[in-house]
């Protein structure tokens, strides 16, 4: 089996070998001819210097080179009288509107419009004296003749003035221009590689707007004048003018052509690089880009015909370490990034080194062979390509494999770009956002400026998602909206346990305090509900504790009219009448006394107060009554004094009332705690903590809250003497002297708990 994949590998790489060999000696065949084309093309075309773009260089040049040899001849006449004629005629004052002349529109008056021409001239003037004439002078013969004085301007020591009369005899390129008196040309020369060609070309620049210095303007212009008030108020004609009665020689030895550097050419409005003159934009003209493009395709294609037909002619192995995108990134770079390296190197070789045919070959054969061997060598790495797209994807792609974590910390971007451009809420930071989304704004839109009428369908496809995405976002900011208004609805109509579930998104803000109003009625309408269950049960059991011993009082009363009543009767019937009695005016002071301290009718009179001494004594006061019911009470009360300035009287009731609820309430033989502590809150600030537990008898079947209330009892069939105003009125008594006093409630476990800070 090793064996046989072995001898499968060799043929896969004779195979590989073959095939690269091939594609290289055919491109390399190619380049070793391909400087006599580059020959051929410029025998046929002319050569740079002999085409369009550098014949207008020379003539823009004529402008400079003019005045100077005036000036040397001792004409010292102005560069805007040699080139400028104006004439201006007035016309009847008419709206701007109203008039149908086909001149340009300047606005301002004649001599306004002349400083602008001349300004303008004398910057082109300027500019082309710095980027063509400046060259010019380094890199080429130059000769300029005024044949009204005969005086010549030249930059050499040979002698181009010579070609005038057509003598020559070391120059391989030159240009020789007449103008007449009238400023046209009245003959011209030429010398080059393509004679013919290079005339042509002269001629067409000669008669277009190109040979003008103010190229971008017609030769002849017309304009209507426009004052402030937008009214027609003259016409103006600026004519340019050429040269006159002048010759103008440019020159260059074989040498100079063939160190001529490139040259910036420009406008009077845009300026730019080119390299017309480079060779190696023939090379690529002509087509080895292209060759080796082509071969790049057969050598593909030759690959998936040996991949269908003879699949043991490919190995397997080669490159499946690499991932899907590098070799991706290979073609990529071998195509794209390296089509003008291959021009380039037949340049270099064919036209720098000069070398001979058959080194050219072998240069360009050993570059092609590495190159072609390259994207061979990426076709084996991708053959599974062939099989199927899906599977090779999922196996070879780091995008695939990774692509959970790229598209997380995709999200984390966007996210952190929504969150940076995202107001979050009214209640939150919104100058921040509105600055970056401007800045990005700025930014893009420069960007896209750059690209100029590209840039156009740029914006317009950006606009169109710029609605999309402010639509987007303005409903769901009324979706949000819509959401606060449903959710105050609800509470309108008395919906207080609405979860406010929904998305209130820059209106969250709000949804805290729709909780805090939606809590607030739900409780308020919770208090009236159970202060109204309450006052009917208050006034049911007032009516029940105060009806109960009046009509034992009446029932008595009646016994004792009767006149069989025994003395020992009589006795019994006025021990119950009396012990009625003193209970329904303990019913009804308790009941005036807890109305005073709901009212905060109430007088108090504070003294200073040992706490924890006093509830000793009121202890010590109901011992009997606790030892009775088998109540085992323990102490946990600090040492030291604990002195407050309370009402004593008031106090004193408070703990009364808790002692006799434990004898009422609690469970026979259990124990009772009470106890005491001190609670440091901060320097300066402590709080007096006082519990009450016992177990209680009864189970008890109401709420902490409600056993603090009037009239009720621990005892709902309130069978027992109680009137159900003890603890209400010792919560009273505590909240009138500045404590708080609340139950808790354990199972069957009662604690009372009483807290005063200090």
């Amino acid at each position: 089996m090793l064996d046989t994949r072995l001898k499968s590998n060799k043929r896969a790489l004779r195979t590989a070998v073959l095939v690269v060999v091939m594609a290289a000696t055919c491109l390399a065949c190619f380049a070793a001819i391909y400087k006599d084309r580059v020959d051929n093309y410029y025998a046929e075309t002319g050569n740079g210097f002999e085409q369009e773009d550098f014949i207008e260089i020379l003539f823009q040049s004529n402008y400079v080179l003019y005045p100077e040899v005036l000036e040397k001849s001792g004409n010292d006449a102005q560069v805007e009288e040699l080139y400028f004629t104006f004439s201006q005629e007035p016309i009847e004052k008419v709206e701007r509107d109203n008039y149908f002349g086909n001149e340009e529109v300047y606005i301002g008056n004649g001599e306004q419009l002349k400083t602008y021409m001349i300004e303008k001239l004398n910057r082109t003037v300027s500019r082309v004296n710095d980027h063509y004439v400046s060259n010019l002078v380094m890199n080429l013969d130059y000769c300029v003749i005024d044949e009204t004085t005969q005086t010549i301007l030249k930059n050499t020591a040979r002698e181009p003035e010579l070609l005038k009369d057509g003598e020559n005899s070391i120059y391989d390129y030159y240009l020789v221009l007449y103008y007449d008196k009238n400023g046209r040309i009245s003959n011209m020369k030429v010398g080059g590689s393509n004679v013919e060609q290079f005339l042509k070309n002269v001629q067409l620049v000669a008669n277009s707007k190109d040979a003008l210095l103010l190229n971008d303007y017609e030769k002849v212009s017309h304009y209507v004048l426009v004052d402030e008030d937008d009214m027609a108020t003259g016409k103006m004609t600026v004519t340019q003018k050429s040269p006159q009665e002048v010759v103008f020689i440019y020159a260059m030895t074989a040498e100079q052509l063939e160190q001529f550097p490139w040259i910036q050419v420009f406008t009077s409005e845009s300026e730019w690089y080119i390299g017309d003159y480079d060779r190696t934009y023939v090379y690529d003209m002509l087509g080895i880009g292209n060759l080796y493009l082509t071969i790049l395709g057969v050598i593909t294609i030759l690959f998936l015909i040996i991949v269908r037909c003879r699949p043991q002619l490919t190995a397997d192995t080669a490159g499946s370490k690499f991932s899907a995108e590098l070799i991706f990134l290979i073609f990529w770079i071998l195509s794209v990034g390296l089509n003008m390296t291959v021009v380039e190197l037949v340049y270099y070789v064919s036209e720098v080194v000069r070398l001979p045919r058959g080194s050219i070959f072998f240069v360009i054969l050993v570059a092609m062979v590495i190159l072609f061997g390259a994207w061979y060598w990426g076709l084996l790495s991708v053959r599974e390509l062939f099989s199927g797209f899906v599977p090779f994807f999922r196996k070879r792609s780091l995008i695939y494999r990774y692509w959970n974590e790229i598209k997380e910390v995709c999200r984390r971007i966007l996210d952190r770009w929504k969150a940076a451009l995202t107001i979050e809420g009214l209640d939150k930071d919104v100058d921040n956002p509105l600055k970056r989304l401007v800045i990005v704004q700025f930014i893009f839109i420069s960007l896209v400026c750059c690209f100029w009428f590209i840039g156009i369908f740029a914006l317009m496809l950006y606009s169109v998602l710029l609605y999309l995405g402010l639509k987007r976002y303005l409903g769901k900011i009324k979706m949000q909206y819509d959401n606060l208004l449903k959710a105050t609805n609800a509470i309108a109509q008395g919906q207080f346990d609405n979860k406010l579930a929904e998305d209130f998104g820059i209106f969250e803000s709000y949804k805290n305090e729709l909780y805090q109003i939606q809590n607030g009625f739900g409780k308020a309408v919770e208090e009236e509900v159970r202060s109204q269950r309450m006052k009917t049960e208050l006034i049911t059991n007032v009516s029940h504790d105060l009806k109960t011993p009046l009509t034992a009082i009446i029932t008595y009363v009646d016994l004792l009219k009767e006149e069989n009543v025994t003395p020992e009767q009589r006795k019994s019937y006025l021990n119950t009448l009396e012990r009625k009695s003193l209970r329904l005016k303990v019913l009804i002071e308790d009941l005036f006394e807890i109305s005073k301290a709901s009212s905060g009718n109430v007088r108090l009179e504070p003294v200073a107060v040992d706490i924890c001494n006093l509830m000793r004594q009121v202890y010590l006061e109901h011992e009997n009554e606790m030892t009775k019911n088998g109540l085992d009470v323990r102490f946990d009360l600090p040492e030291e004094k604990i002195i407050l300035q309370l009402d004593s009287q008031k106090t004193y009731r408070i703990f009364e009332n808790l002692y006799i609820n434990v004898i009422k309430y609690a469970l026979p033989n259990t124990r009772v705690y009470v106890l005491a502590r001190v609670i440091v809150i901060k320097e300066g600030q402590r709080t007096i903590h006082i519990e009450m537990k016992n177990i209680s008898a009864q189970e008890l079947m109401v709420t902490p809250t409600d056993l603090t209330e009037r009239f009720v009892r621990g005892d709902a069939s309130r069978n027992t003497e109680g009137s159900g105003l003890g603890l209400a009125i010792a919560k009273s008594f505590s909240e009138l002297q500045g404590g708080r006093f609340y139950v808790e409630i354990d199972g069957d476990l009662f604690k009372a708990v009483l807290e005063w800070d200090t």
